[in-house]
């Protein structure tokens, strides 16, 4: 009987290899009392038989599957991407796998995924909410998944959640322009609905209070979305109409994230205001085409390495350990000075 016509498995790489069943399992999961030359032997033997290890069954006997659900907000943005590449380093290492998806900030979208995820009867899920408290991230703590929350601290009791501080990063980046002379400061967000942005605006407040600034209320601008076309649409309209009349001697901007500058530097070309020469602009997350500007944006760094490295790190302690983790860990932000910020004291 051929490979082609035979289901592989243990018990037939065991007859074909000539060691035992419990030898066979040992050196496929990677067990160390086996000899290095018995393990190698096995594991060739199960490379030339194209074997594929039961995932389902195996899962079944331990209560494990051997895989994390990932849920983000953002398809598009490389803020997620980072952290995503840094989960799946980690889970591949303690030999884990990942099933993302992505909720596009819609909440019927974030509750379907989570439903789906859990039917595949995922190990633990790491989440960026839409909501910091709501009747999506409910269902997971009703259900007792392993949870662990980035982006935002929940407002729901024994999670993990591992984020930075965005009201610090909203001040930070107006106190730089602020430190340069700068005084009429817009603020560019999007939808203030969402904990992060309702954060990182109060930075913005505080820190012209702080400097005895009068607050414009017609300076803070809302994006429809969080993206480079949005951004650069939402500021070519709002420069052409009451800003442009009321305020338009601004000198410098805040954004909650480097896709929304990177928008603004494109609708900026277009207009022939000149960054930084006319326009000072601070973005936020430091994503790596940050610095490829022209000039390079001036931003706030978020630890998209250490987020993604402590969220699947926690997540894989309390499904394998009767030990839980349970804390909040939150970042510092920092800043990082490059060309797209003039001093006009």
């Amino acid at each position: 009987m051929n490979k082609e016509s035979k289901k592989v498995d243990i018990s037939y790489i065991a007859k074909i290899s000539g060691f035992s069943l419990s030898t066979v399992s040992r050196a496929l999961r990677g067990d160390k009392t086996t000899s290095k030359k018995t393990a190698d032997k096995i594991l060739k033997i199960a490379k030339d038989l194209n074997y594929i290890p039961d995932l389902i069954a195996k899962g079944l006997r331990q209560k494990k599957t051997g895989t994390i659900g990932v849920i983000l907000n953002d398809p598009n943005n490389p803020f997620y991407s980072e952290i995503l590449k840094v989960i799946d380093e980690t889970l591949t290492e303690n030999n884990y796998s990942m099933i993302v998806s992505y909720s596009n900030w819609n909440l019927d979208l974030e509750r379907k995924n989570i439903i789906t995820l859990i039917s595949k009867r995922v190990d633990g899920i790491i989440i960026s909410p839409i909501f910091e408290k709501d009747k999506n991230l409910k269902i997971l703590i009703e259900n007792q998944i392993e949870l662990v929350v980035i982006d935002c601290l929940s407002k729901f009791p024994k999670i993990n959640n591992i984020y930075t501080d965005n009201l610090l990063a909203g001040e930070i980046a107006t106190e730089h322009l602020i430190e340069n002379g700068h005084k009429k400061i817009m603020l560019f967000t999007f939808t203030k609905k969402y904990s992060l942005v309702k954060d990182f605006e109060q930075g913005y407040i505080q820190a012209l209070k702080k400097h005895n600034i009068n607050i414009i209320n017609e300076l803070i601008i809302d994006s429809p979305e969080n993206s480079i076309d949005s951004g650069h649409d939402t500021f070519l309209k709002a420069f052409s109409g009451d800003i442009k009349e009321i305020n338009q001697n601004f000198t410098g901007i805040v954004t909650i994230s480097d896709l929304l500058a990177v928008g603004v530097y494109e609708a900026a070309n277009e207009l022939a205001i000149s960054i930084p020469g006319t326009l000072s602009i601070v973005g936020y997350d430091n994503i790596r085409f940050s610095k490829s500007l022209n000039p390079p944006l001036t931003t706030v760094h978020q630890p998209r390495r250490r987020i993604g490295l402590e969220s699947a790190q926690i997540l894989l302690n309390n499904i394998n350990n009767e030990e839980k983790i349970i804390k909040n860990t939150k970042f510092t932000p920092y800043l990082i000075k490059r060309g797209s910020v003039r001093n006009i004291t």
